[in-house]
């Protein structure tokens, strides 16, 4: 009779074949993110981009109170 370890091992894929996957999974494209990274980097070069202080503010209270439960 296997223990159980055994038998939850038997039902994982291998490591490299998991590690296949989530690199497979890395290279799909999005092309909203695309587009949206794109946009990004032309307010940039063009020296429009603004920062939302409030936005990042807002959100950096959300991870810490996330973060210290």
């Amino acid at each position: 009779m296997k223990n159980s370890n055994s038998a939850d091992r038997d039902k994982l894929p291998s490591g490299s074949l998991l590690l296949h996957k989530v690199k497979e999974a890395m290279n799909i494209p999005d092309p909203k993110r695309a587009a949206r990274i794109q946009f990004l980097k032309e307010q940039i070069q063009k020296g429009t981009y603004k920062i939302d202080a409030n936005k990042i503010a807002r959100s950096m209270l959300k991870d810490l109170i996330k973060n210290s439960g």
